[in-house]
């Protein structure tokens, strides 16, 4: 059984669309091969992960994509589909890697790296989520207190990343507690 810390998300079933079993996804993975005809995904349904081998995709528009998978055929089987994850394992993942742009990087990348604030350790990223205006990276502080740090470019570098460190600069008042 493959546990949800070696899956990486590509993808949210956002509904139906025809009557043939296509799925409307809202696409995650910013590489569109990972859901090229034939490869597998796993699906987070009520009863446990599950495998699907994908029969047809294609871009509808910006970050929306129509997908069928194999063992869906009717509108009423998609329907059933809406808000489930889309997932690809750790390894399937890895492999992609080199599709890449130099400074990209999977988000697991941030877990476990270490947080710097002006030049001194402040703490460990412990999760990334989405949040509805954007993504939000979970520090743990020095003194194992929580902190929120909204996961936007003027707040959080990761050009160390490399060597599993990031920096923020968050807004003043941020961090007052």
């Amino acid at each position: 059984m493959i546990s949800g810390s070696e899956l990486i998300r590509i993808g949210r079933i956002i509904g139906s669309h025809a009557l043939d079993g296509k799925l409307k996804v809202f696409l995650v993975s910013d590489i569109p091969d990972r859901f090229l005809k034939g490869n597998i995904v796993l699906l987070n349904l009520k009863d446990g992960l599950k495998e699907y081998k994908i029969s047809e995709f294609r871009i509808s528009k910006g970050s929306l994509g129509l997908l069928k998978l194999e063992g869906i055929s009717s509108r009423t089987e998609a329907d059933l589909m809406k808000n489930i994850d889309i997932f690809i394992d750790d390894e399937t993942a890895e492999k992609g890697r080199d599709l890449l742009d130099e400074d990209a990087f999977f988000y697991r990348d941030l877990i476990g790296a270490s947080v710097y604030l002006k030049d001194s350790l402040f703490g460990t990223v412990k999760d990334v989520f989405e949040a509805g205006s954007g993504d939000i990276l979970v520090i743990e502080d020095l003194n194992k207190k929580e902190i929120l740090v909204p996961f936007v470019e003027f707040m959080v570098s990761t050009d160390r990343l490399k060597d599993k460190i990031i920096d923020i600069n968050p807004v003043e008042g941020l961090l007052d507690f």
